[in-house]
């Protein structure tokens, strides 16, 4: 546990610096702390979508906004890092790719009420512990919307690398209550939730799947 609270801080340091200055390395750190299965994880997400109207919240460098694309849906990131709409602009320029990308807050999303027949994130910051933040998304998602939230992957413990990656995830978020986590703040605003695991031959993630619920009350 002591370990655990001095190493937190500099972790999120080094998450700040790949948000931001090292944003072009974000790709590689993802692939090589994942052993190569992040992609995996975040696809996970394209099974359990609504309707075609998605948002992206934060799109990050652009891997999932290209894979929403490439499956017929019309995505939309949102991003706070200049440094990764950047990237990602120019993979969606690259690929022909038609994502608009906004630089806002989660807290103050530029969409009407309603918007949204689906929101996804993946490996989200901590934006997640705000329920501001999850008062917004519930607002620009349409009753009975669908909110898609991937998380707490691991590497099943086969070899000492993978173990050893397991321990460092663990010491910066203790994902193992990663379900009962998700359930509480979903909860707490205004989804109904399920949390399912997500396994491949060598990993597990985690898929929290929301649906609003009609509000009783205008949220606009």
């Amino acid at each position: 546990m002591l370990l655990r609270r001095a190493v937190r801080p500099l972790f999120r340091f080094a998450f700040h610096l790949l948000y931001h200055q090292l944003a072009f390395t974000y790709d590689l750190v993802s692939a090589l702390v994942s052993r190569g299965h992040w992609r995996g994880w975040t696809r996970a997400a394209i099974p359990r979508l609504l309707g075609a109207r998605v948002l992206e919240v934060p799109c990050g460098t652009g891997n999932l906004l290209l894979d929403l694309c490439m499956a017929g849906y019309a995505p939309i990131g949102v991003d706070l890092s200049p440094a990764m709409m950047r990237i990602a602009q120019g993979k969606l320029k690259r690929a022909r790719g038609n994502a608009p990308l906004v630089r806002a807050r989660v807290q103050a999303l530029p969409f009407a009420c309603g918007a949204f027949d689906s929101i996804v994130m993946t490996f989200p910051p901590e934006f997640i512990f705000d329920q501001g933040a999850f008062a917004e998304l519930r607002r620009v998602l349409h009753d009975g919307g669908r909110l898609i939230w991937v998380d707490a992957g691991r590497l099943l413990p086969y070899d000492f690398p993978s173990r050893a990656l397991n321990r460092a995830l663990d010491t910066v978020s203790g994902e193992s209550r990663f379900a009962d986590v998700a359930r509480e703040l979903l909860t707490r605003a205004g989804f109904e939730s399920s949390v399912e695991m997500v396994r491949d031959e060598a990993s597990v993630v985690f898929v929290a799947t929301a649906t609003a619920f009609d509000n009783p009350m205008p949220l606009c």
